[in-house]
C-alpha cells in the first residue's frame, strides 16, 4: 500500500516539475517574441524604406545578438539562435494601407514535442 502511494506521489511530483519547466520555457519564449516585435519597431524608426522593401513574406533570422544596424538575414536557420534553446524568426508582409505586418515566431523543443509562440503587430510610418 505504501509503495503504491509513493509511486503516485512521485508521478505527481514529476508531472509538476515538467509543467513548471514548460511554463518557464513558454514565458521565456513569449518574452523573446515580444522583444523581436520591439526590435522591428526600432528597425522601422531607423529606416522605413528598407523595412518596407523587406516586407515580402520572406522568413528572416532574428538571433539573440541581433542589432538594428546589422539588417535582416534571409532565411530562418536550422539551429537555435536564442540561448541555444529557442529559434526566433520574423516574417514581414504588406497587408495594404501602407502598413507592414510583423509576425515573430519563437519555437523550442521539449522532449519529443516542438512548441511555438507567435507575437504579431502592424507597423506604420507614424511620423507622417
Amino acid at each position: 500500500m505504501i509503495a503504491l502511494l509513493l509511486t503516485a506521489v512521485l508521478a505527481l511530483i514529476s508531472l509538476s516539475v515538467k509543467n513548471s519547466r514548460l511554463a518557464k520555457d513558454r514565458t521565456n519564449a513569449v518574452s523573446s517574441a515580444q522583444q523581436g516585435v520591439e526590435l522591428m519597431r526600432t528597425y522601422r524608426d531607423l529606416n522605413w524604406s528598407i523595412l518596407l522593401a523587406k516586407a515580402n513574406g520572406t522568413n528572416y533570422d532574428l538571433p539573440g545578438n541581433w542589432t538594428v544596424d546589422m539588417g535582416l538575414s534571409n532565411g530562418c536557420p536550422d539551429a537555435n539562435n536564442i540561448y541555444d534553446y529557442y529559434l526566433r524568426c520574423v516574417v514581414l508582409t504588406q497587408p495594404g494601407g501602407g502598413e507592414i505586418a510583423v509576425q515573430v515566431t519563437v519555437s523550442w523543443v521539449e522532449g519529443s514535442q516542438t512548441y511555438h509562440t507567435v507575437q504579431s503587430t502592424n507597423l506604420s510610418l507614424w511620423e507622417r
